[in-house]
């Protein structure tokens, strides 16, 4: 329910011209997404790290996975038992410093 507010009050929403997907569970949605937005390949960032594991197991080398650590889900315990993200980053911010050649050449 907050997540339209917080990407419309972020700026994010104009920034991507409203091409925006919001689900309850994602990690049950990435065929929409294919559906939605046919790609070789794709990035997904989350601070979720046991949802960017189930990217990863649904498109494997077709995505990165960005974990930017931050946010309360950094304690989650699954982080232990989890395999790492493609890229970890300390804060959102430094995704900035990535482009597109860079975090593709990143996905395992």
């Amino acid at each position: 329910m907050f997540q339209p507010r917080k990407i419309a009050r972020s700026g994010l929403f104009d920034l991507v011209d409203g091409h925006i997907l919001i689900y309850v569970h994602k990690e049950l949605e990435l065929a929409d997404v294919e559906r939605r937005y046919p790609a070789e390949f794709y990035v997904m960032v989350d601070d979720k790290l046991w949802l960017l594991d189930a990217m990863k197991r649904h498109w494997g080398s077709r995505v990165t996975t960005v974990w930017p650590r931050q946010g309360h889900y950094v304690t989650d315990a699954r982080v232990q038992t989890l395999p790492p993200p493609d890229v970890t980053l300390s804060r959102i911010g430094e995704l900035l410093g990535w482009d597109w050649p860079r975090l593709r050449q990143a996905a395992k």
